[in-house]
């Protein structure tokens, strides 16, 4: 009964909890970023490192823009902390791609699985993403469904015509 009483004043009293990159005054620490986020990419391999660090990228833009940066800010802003976290991983991002020129189908699938944890903030995003529309052409509850289930391929394809 006294462990039970203590237990739940422990759980009453407020406490401090930080998730996330680390920020400071200009945006992310990106030199902590690169020494301190380490990813098992011994137990998982490469491919599957380079996938959760493409999900990472993609849901850092979509965060971004939910806090008000321009679209193309915010990508800036993703691609810094991407690079960051390659660098810090010893990951090389061309490696993701095959010699069609397109990202290997497993790196694909796992990145798009990835990228959908943060389906609900890309529904959020969606409407700041895209700005405009044919004449006509309304952003109802259903396009937006839509285009957030294309957002992870769209952000990977981004990758894909980069390399070309």
């Amino acid at each position: 009964m006294k462990r039970l009483i203590l237990a739940s004043i422990l759980f009453l009293f407020p406490f401090f909890a930080q998730a996330g990159f680390p920020e400071v005054e200009n945006g992310y620490d990106l030199k902590k970023i690169e020494e301190s986020f380490r990813l098992p990419c011994d137990e998982i391999g490469d491919d599957d490192c380079i996938a959760r660090a493409l999900g990472v990228g993609a849901c850092t833009w979509i965060f971004e823009i939910n806090k008000d940066k321009e679209p193309a800010e915010a990508l800036k802003i993703a691609d810094t902390v991407l690079i960051a976290l390659l660098k810090g991983n010893n990951l090389d991002l061309k490696s993701m791609i095959g010699k069609d020129g397109l990202i290997r189908t497993n790196i694909k699938k796992e990145a798009t699985y990835r990228i959908n944890f943060c389906r609900e903030e890309t529904k959020k995003a969606i409407p700041k993403l895209v700005k405009k529309f044919p004449e006509g052409v309304v952003l109802d509850e259903e396009r937006i469904e839509n285009l957030t289930s294309l957002f992870p391929l769209q952000y990977l394809i981004m990758f894909e015509q980069f390399s070309k």
